[in-house]
């Protein structure tokens, strides 16, 4: 039995210029996102895999179309509704990592935490726990500087989890990382979804992600044109 759906979108169109200049990054895109779901979103440069995980996420408008999500109608919603609704439920992991270089690993985690009002001595132990559960026990020090590309991102990814999001939306989070690195953080990124219950949606390039994926979607010119469940291994 499929785990429910958290995220639905109808219709959803994107559209750019005007005229015979007229862009359409999305064409009528309809989808339903479920719970505990690792799924990949492909398709070639230009395709609306960007403009879709915007809309989605509630971080672009679409020019037409409905996204529900936990059961709110997230375009319907005021700005700042819609903000605190993102702040509440919604993780990102992006390429860039965006860690802040003068932080270690633990206060990285601990600074979104205290954000949260909980209190230091219980930010650090949940920070700990999260940096072991991404597989970096003992690099609670250590800098930005100090770690790879794939370590910066499981911190990252760690910092997102301890929001505890229900929605996850990446962005080519294993593009800039070794085969080994990106094959971790794709192993973490399924595995976050089963452990914490959480809808994962990535974009992504990166073939090394399609066995981690429950679902693999395509796109092309704005329109979604496969969707096909994958082997889990």
């Amino acid at each position: 039995m499929r785990s429910p759906t958290v995220l639905s979108a109808r219709e959803l169109k994107r559209h750019f210029g005007a005229g015979a200049k007229t862009v359409h990054a999305l064409d009528g895109v309809s989808i339903d996102l479920r719970r505990s779901e690792l799924t990949l979103l492909k398709g070639p440069s230009g395709s609306g895999k960007s403009s879709l995980l915007a809309a989605l996420s509630g971080l672009t408008r679409p020019s037409s179309g409905s996204v529900t999500a936990l059961g709110e109608p997230i375009w319907k919603l005021p700005k700042w509704k819609r903000t605190r609704f993102r702040r509440r439920h919604c993780g990102f992991v992006f390429q860039a990592v965006g860690l802040f270089p003068a932080l270690t690993a633990e206060q990285q985690i601990m600074l979104i935490l205290e954000y949260m009002s909980i209190g230091k001595a219980e930010a650090r132990a949940r920070a700990r726990t999260l940096l072991d559960e991404v597989g970096l026990a003992g690099r609670y020090e250590s800098k930005p500087g100090t770690m790879s590309g794939g370590q910066n991102q499981r911190v990252a990814i760690a910092r997102m989890l301890a929001k505890r999001p229900s929605l996850i939306f990446c962005d080519e989070p294993t593009s800039a990382l070794d085969k080994s690195s990106g094959e971790l953080v794709a192993s973490l990124l399924q595995r976050t979804a089963r452990k914490h219950d959480s809808m994962v949606f990535c974009v992504t390039h990166d073939d090394r992600l399609t066995p981690y994926a429950d679902r693999i979607i395509e796109i092309e010119d704005g329109r979604l044109v496969t969707d096909t469940a994958a082997e889990i291994v």
